[in-house]
């Protein structure tokens, strides 16, 4: 009997030492290397359990780029902890901060290039480590984001350059302050921490992620939210200047919310995890966003746009459109105006201005003139530098763009949104509403359909109906046409219960006064024209709509 409770006891103890070893050893905090200025610089190692060596990956805290420390965030250290039980060993990295901030034993101000030159020490320090691989990623929050990027985009392969970044509401172009969410907060930061004026284009680029990016760039998965404090169009600034480098190995999303940085871990992490994995342990590569069902996914409208008069007030042009799906959209939006011109258009608005609205009326993007970025040429590009353009990751919901002259001028402009992506989310609306005159101040609206097969759409133009919805000078009785891409009439209508009435109740949205027009149709794929226009020469506000009948519920 007591040698039988002896065995047991040991079996029960060889139990508790194998299980302890399994654990994940507890973090520890460990200097990593010195700075130039001579401050030591720290890390917190978050190991898998088992032995190693394991794929390695630096997690970069934010703040501004001027305060916090690797465990100031407890999203960031569920981060690391989430790495570790992944089979990473995460490095969870300080670096220099710029004024007010200091590390101890920090002399120099922190500023760039100090910061990144410690990120790019903690990547050699990390890939040299006898615990690592020899791979590092990294996954940054907000000012980690940025400087995840940074060191994603330049240095050398296999020493000082990442293999593959996580940014999680990263600030990428410092030159960029149109209007925006927070913007004031990000001119100050990052203005602050290059340590120049907003005028100092140069400067501000030479360390903005976006314009140091080389052709070389990593893999990169780039997050943020609708309304992150980051402001939106940080996100499409770095996709631009990767799509003009020809980089295709990055994806980007983008969710509703108000998160930011690592606040955004728990939704994301078990997308950005495979990601990392993909590069770092030579995984199958995954796909962050959900795959698309089957069936013909490109049949949709792929490109809207509407040229009309730009007045002011009331007056402007705006666009509205709606995304359906469960996934992120990206689309793309020009505001068009001086080189109408070259197509025979008088009266061409001179600089048009173009914002991004949510559906809740805040502004999540704006730009004024388009930005030549060096590389491949995008074709969507404007022509003209005046004119604008922005890109849009955008999660399902009503967005509204607004195109007006800088400076109040007035004009004729053309709004156009091209969906760039087909996947399981998509463009099934876009409506335009402008001012209606003759002449060149008659509206027309342009789509195209895709895919393989034809599409039912229905067009709406509306007009004394907007009188209900507070518009000034509504358009009394407008006149619809639809055209092909040869300017054949492929109908007309004037008021809509006059022709295809029980079409176009059967759609579930006819217009709501008897007055405006639609047209209901199957369409092969191709471009289509719309033109509204007064009865009678008649003049005024109008909508001009185009729907894709299979998202109607």
């Amino acid at each position: 009997m007591k040698t039988l409770f002896i065995h047991s006891l040991i079996v029960v103890l060889i139990g508790i030492v194998t299980r302890a070893a399994c654990a994940s050893p507890p973090p520890v905090t460990e200097q990593f290397g010195t700075a130039s200025d001579g401050t030591p610089l720290h890390w917190i190692v978050y190991a898998p359990s088992g032995r190693g060596p394991w794929p390695a990956v630096l997690v970069i805290h934010g703040g501004g780029f001027y305060k916090n420390t690797p465990d100031s965030s407890e999203d960031s250290v569920t981060c690391a902890q989430d790495l570790a039980n992944a089979g990473f060993i995460a490095f969870a990295n300080e670096y220099r901060l710029a004024p007010p901030g200091k590390l101890a034993g920090q002399v120099s101000d922190g500023r760039f290039p100090d910061q990144t030159n410690d990120i790019k020490l903690a990547v050699q320090t990390a890939r040299a480590d006898p615990r690592c691989n020899g791979k590092v990623g990294a996954v940054g929050g907000s000012a980690g984001g940025s400087h995840a990027s940074y060191v994603a985009g330049t240095g050398t392969i296999g020493d000082d350059r990442v293999d593959v970044a996580v940014d999680l509401s990263g600030a990428h172009d410092f030159t960029d302050f149109n209007p925006g969410k927070d913007i004031p907060l990000f001119t100050s930061n990052v203005t602050n921490y290059v340590g120049v004026t907003m005028d100092d284009t140069a400067a501000l680029r030479a360390a903005s992620p976006a314009w140091v990016a080389d052709k070389d760039t990593v893999p990169m998965f780039l997050v943020n939210t609708i309304q992150d404090a980051m402001p939106y169009a940080q996100q499409p600034d770095m996709v631009q200047h990767l799509d003009a480098l020809g980089v295709t190995n990055y994806e980007a999303i983008t969710f509703t919310g108000t998160d930011h940085a690592f606040a955004i871990w728990s939704t994301v992490k078990d997308q950005a995890i495979p990601f990392l994995n993909s590069v770092l342990s030579g995984a199958a590569t995954p796909t962050p966003t959900p795959t698309p069902p089957m069936g013909d996914t490109t049949k949709k409208l792929l490109n809207v746009s509407t040229r009309g008069n730009v007045g002011t007030g009331d007056n402007v042009l705006v666009g509205g459109f709606i995304i359906t799906g469960d996934s992120c959209k990206r689309v793309d939006l020009r505001g068009i105006g001086p080189s109408l011109q070259t197509v025979g258009v008088s009266g061409a608005l001179v600089d048009p201005v173009l914002q991004l609205y949510d559906s809740a009326g805040d502004l999540v993007e704006s730009n004024d003139n388009r930005v030549l970025i060096p590389g491949i040429p995008n074709p969507l590009l404007p022509t003209d530098s005046s004119e604008s353009f922005l890109t849009a990751f955008l999660p399902p919901g009503s967005y509204t763009a607004v195109l007006e002259g800088a400076n109040l001028d007035t004009g004729v402009g053309l709004v156009e949104l091209y969906d760039t992506d087909p996947a399981n989310s998509e463009v099934a609306n876009i409506s335009t509403r402008g001012v209606v005159g003759t002449g060149n101040a008659e509206m027309i609206g342009g789509f195209i359909v895709g895919g393989s097969t034809p599409t039912s759409v229905i067009v709406r133009a509306l007009g004394p109906s907007l009188a209900a919805a507070g518009v000034t000078n509504a358009l009394a009785d407008p006149v619809l046409e639809l055209r092909d891409a040869n300017g054949n009439l492929i109908g007309q209508n004037d008021n809509w219960r006059s022709d295809q009435e029980q079409q176009i109740i059967a759609t579930t949205i006819p217009p709501p006064n008897d007055a405006e027009a639609a047209l209901v149709g199957t369409l092969a794929p191709g471009t289509y024209t719309t033109l509204v226009y007064g009865k009678n020469s008649g003049s005024g506000v109008a909508l001009v709509e185009a729907y894709d009948l299979s998202t109607i519920p």
